[in-house]
């Protein structure tokens, strides 16, 4: 007779606990090589739960200064209005902190 393993599949976590999990991957890890590695992590990626707490100082040091408000507009809409801190530098426009306080 076959004994269950003791493990359950990456899909059966909640969603809240695979995003936490993908916090503490650095912003570069989770934009370019999560979303390749399964459709499940992938759309992960795609909600709110990795994007709750984003930090683009660093990305902001080595980037491109216009780069910087696309960006901010693709992880807070991501975060489906469950953004709770914000750190970043060089915002571009007022448009962009209009985008951020609303």
């Amino acid at each position: 007779m076959e004994e269950a393993p003791d493990f359950r599949d990456w899909k059966d976590l909640l969603s809240n606990l695979q995003g936490a999990i993908f916090t503490h991957l650095s912003l570069e890890e989770r934009l370019s090589i999560v979303p390749s590695v399964c459709k499940s992590w992938a759309s992960t990626l795609a909600g709110p739960y990795c994007w709750q707490e984003i930090d683009l100082e660093e990305w902001c040091n080595q980037t491109e200064p216009n780069k910087i408000d696309r960006m901010l507009v693709l992880l807070i809409t991501r975060s489906s209005g469950s953004l709770r801190k914000l750190t970043v530098s060089c915002v571009q426009s007022e448009k962009t902190f209009t985008f951020i306080a609303e």
